[in-house]
């Protein structure tokens, strides 16, 4: 049997299935296809990526810095910054902030396709099947606008990450110096101990000449046995401190704690200060990565003001049908009103504006705090350079010329022991005193340059 087709009434049109394509694509678009990504995002990842291009490949497989035999603390520096564990961790997190960014920014929903027909004795024809689109209905499509704020946000954030990298990365370099610096300190003080003791060895042998001379007592011979002895014990004390701070030298470069690194030959040259006390205050409070990524953070607490109050703009979901025939369509859309969440979004409202002040009083704070720090270290280093110049130039020379004419009075009897042992120690204690001296300096600076970020950056 022929089947005839019923005819068309007048003003009946069929729909055509390309309006039925555009209706489906306009759902999809709507409900998965918007993504704001806001201005800065791609500069932010290729920051990103430059940054941490030692940090790609897996740890066993990094082509690392070749550390010399006698490394100084710039090839410690170097190899600290692709290896340490703590500057990784934190440069990940940065790239984790950054995906933050397009989660926030895509829209929750989904597109939900349906698909229903009528059976008819075990069969189905396309009036009576039909196929539709919509987004979750779980999950409201929502306003660019509160999708661009969430991106703005979390770009923030990101670029606060940012800085905490560039902050870890700086207070590694200050750990590494301190760590060297307390390395090289004790090594100096031992070739400093063992000259005492040669000079203690010539004071003894000198003592029992005169004393088999008959020219000096018992006790003068047991006094100098005595200083000679606690001379040694103090460079065997000296050297037992050495493994434990190899030891924590290498765990901030990432190493085995028993890797070696021969002790520096002599103290780090003196590093000059090229600014005033002024203009590192001034430095600090423009370019220290704390005060940066705080203030990134407050922009952060903005955009949070900004997107609960975005909150009170509806939200809506959209859906179409179709049946295969094209006899009949269907669009249909809704409307999701927060009348009943009013006192929630205010509150929101109120919590975001609470969350913006306590960030600006924090970075108050830390300014404060800072400021504070770099005086007290930059008081210490000019006193530092104070106390050198004194200790230098005229106590150090003064004071080898004493031993020099006290040993020689000494060997001519116009001198006591007591005299000669007196002024050595004396001499020790100077030198042992301008050797810490330069060494405090040292770390007082790093802690500056922490401070105020100072350019350093990992090895390509």
């Amino acid at each position: 049997m022929q089947r005839q087709m019923k005819p068309r009434r007048h003003g009946d049109t069929e729909a055509p299935p390309c309006l039925r394509v555009s209706v489906v694509i306009f759902l999809s678009l709507a409900a998965v296809g918007c993504t704001v990504h806001p201005d800065g995002e791609n500069q932010e990842r290729q920051s990103a990526l430059h940054a941490g291009a030692p940090y790609e490949p897996p740890i066993a497989q990094r082509q690392l810095p070749p550390l010399p035999d006698k490394p100084t603390v710039d090839d410690l520096v170097r190899y600290a910054l692709q290896t340490n564990p703590d500057v990784e961790r934190s440069y990940w997190e940065w790239r984790s902030a950054l995906e933050q960014i397009p989660i926030d920014g895509t829209q929750a929903t989904n597109l939900a396709i349906s698909a229903g027909t009528i059976l008819n004795r075990g069969s189905f024809s396309g009036d009576r099947t039909t196929i539709g689109a919509q987004n979750d209905p779980m999950s409201d499509i929502v306003l660019p606008d509160k999708l661009s704020a969430a991106a703005h946000r979390s770009l923030e954030a990101a670029r606060a990450a940012a800085k905490r990298f560039r902050q870890a990365q700086l207070d590694l370099r200050s750990k590494v110096i301190s760590a060297y610096d307390d390395y090289a300190l004790t090594a100096e003080l031992i070739r400093l101990g063992n000259q005492s003791v040669q000079l203690l060895q010539a004071t003894a042998s000198i003592t029992e000449a005169r004393n088999r001379a008959a020219s000096s007592s018992q006790q003068d011979v047991l006094k100098s046995r005595n200083e000679l002895d606690l001379a040694r014990n103090n460079v065997a004390n000296l050297q037992s401190q050495l493994p434990a701070q190899l030891a924590a030298l290498n765990a901030l470069l990432g190493r085995e704690a028993s890797a070696p690194i021969a002790p520096p030959a002599a103290l780090p040259p003196a590093r000059p200060v090229q600014y005033s006390d002024q203009q590192l205050l001034d430095l600090l409070a423009k370019a220290n990565p704390q005060l940066l990524a705080l203030a990134d953070e407050i922009r952060g607490k903005q955009q949070s003001i900004r997107l609960a109050k975005l909150q009170y703009i509806p939200d809506f979901s959209l859906s179409a049908n179709t049946d295969l025939a094209g006899m009949a369509q269907n669009l249909s859309g809704m409307i999701t009103l927060p009348l009943l969440r009013h006192e929630a979004l205010d509150a929101a409202i109120a919590q975001a504006k609470a969350n913006l002040r306590a960030s600006e009083a924090a970075r108050r704070r830390t300014k404060s705090d800072l400021a504070a720090q770099a005086i007290m270290d930059i008081a210490t280093l000019r006193d530092a350079d104070r106390q050198l110049q004194l200790f230098e130039q005229a106590i150090l020379p003064r004071s080898r010329q004493e031993v020099a004419l006290t040993r020689a009075a000494y060997e001519s009897a116009t001198a006591t022991l007591l005299d000669l042992l007196d002024s050595q120690r004396s001499l020790i204690d100077t030198e042992q005193l301008v050797v810490t001296l330069r060494i405090t300096r040292d770390k007082r600076l790093a802690d500056l340059e922490s401070l105020a970020a100072a350019p350093i950056q990992p090895a390509p």
